[in-house]
């Protein structure tokens, strides 16, 4: 054993977690605790020199099915390594723990009911209106879903129970939330239009999350614009930010309203149809400081308002090369659907052949 090495382990063989010093890109010492960690499979030894990058820091990573608090600082030798073991996050059990699920089951089993006695009534020459009757029942609980929804993401959030980030294609996300709110937005007598300056944007963070601003931002502007209105939707990506824009022809904001617009707070007590429960946009300001970016209101006084999001943008190391935009979708019920779906009109529940 060389000098340095006899020097090193005297001052960090007795460590119980791993220890690893760093120099001219490899590992000059490691404890034993290091040296098993590092003799490990699959073990990412390039990321360790990432993080020798950034002295001074102490870092969280997770390493196979380990989570480390990293602390890096600069030796003569090189840079020390201190890995030190986090106990796995306990899992919370919050109120709202299986809802969605549970009421998604019972929307499928009240929706195979329904077309049943729909054929039944047809058989028989008695269909006559039922059919309007039958897709507003069906509207009904996709209401209540969405409020399940929007409670129990206010739940996770509170909780710091966070979906895991992730690479992915964000422009494809936005474009996919696009094309089916155009159509959506159209049975309600909205139009909506959407652009981008970009036909890809690889992304780094949570897509589940992410998915949930927007689709906040999309429903405000569709119910703020009413029918016969207009909601313009933009993406610009420039000089390492994102920026999403969703614009609306509607009234526009009250200063009072503005000041209290990310509160949470509904503005009735009891809020009527087309308002919301007073969560979305209190969600997606959150989701939006998670990401390193800021939300804003702006209303002008000739009518109509503007959300605005701006988000740092972080690229992944990876991205899949076949992303599907197709955002967590309840198990075959649109997302935009549900949060739509106390805005538009009963022929958007009435299922095609192909769901009957």
């Amino acid at each position: 054993m060389d000098p340095m090495t006899s020097h090193l382990e005297r001052q960090f063989g007795c460590f119980p977690e791993p220890v690893i010093v760093l120099s001219g890109g490899q590992a000059i010492y490691s404890n034993e605790p290091g040296q098993l960690l590092l003799q490990e499979e699959g073990f990412p030894k390039d990321l360790l020199f990432a993080l020798a990058e950034h002295p001074g820091d102490a870092l969280e990573i997770a390493l196979g099915d380990a989570v480390y608090r990293v602390t890096v600082t600069p030796l003569a030798e090189g840079e020390l390594l201190v890995l030190r073991p986090m106990a796995a996050p306990e899992e919370k059990k919050h109120p709202f723990s299986n809802a969605v699920y549970r009421m998604r089951e019972c929307l499928s089993n009240f929706s195979a009911v329904q077309w049943r006695l729909k054929r039944v009534l047809e058989e028989n020459h008695l269909l006559d209106g039922f059919t309007q009757d039958l897709a507003n029942q069906s509207r009904l609980i996709f209401q209540m879903l969405r409020l399940t929804r929007q409670a129990e993401l206010t739940q996770e959030l509170n909780d710091k129970a966070f979906p895991r980030e992730e690479g992915f294609d964000l422009a494809m996300v936005c474009q996919g939330m696009a094309d089916e709110a155009t159509w959506l937005a159209d049975l309600a007598g909205v139009r909506f239009t959407y652009s981008s300056n970009v036909d890809h944007l690889p992304f780094q963070g949570s897509k589940s999350l992410l998915t949930q601003m927007l689709l906040a931002l999309v429903s405000n502007g569709v119910r703020a614009a009413g029918k016969e209105g207009a909601v313009e939707m933009k993406l610009h990506a420039e000089h390492g930010r994102c920026v999403i824009s969703v614009r609306d022809t509607g009234v526009g904001i009250s200063e009072e309203r503005l000041a209290t617009l990310f509160s949470g707070d509904a503005p009735e007590e009891v809020p009527r149809p087309g308002e919301g429960a007073g969560l979305g946009l209190y969600n997606a300001q959150r989701i939006v400081a998670l990401h390193g970016g800021v939300l804003v209101a702006q209303s002008s006084q000739e009518g109509g308002a503007c959300l605005v999001a701006s988000l740092p943008i972080v690229t992944p190391t990876s991205v899949p090369a076949r992303n599907n935009p197709g955002y967590d979708n309840l198990g075959g019920y649109s997302p935009v659907l549900i949060e739509l779906s106390d805005v538009l009109p009963w022929q958007a529940f009435v299922p095609g052949k192909s769901e009957e």
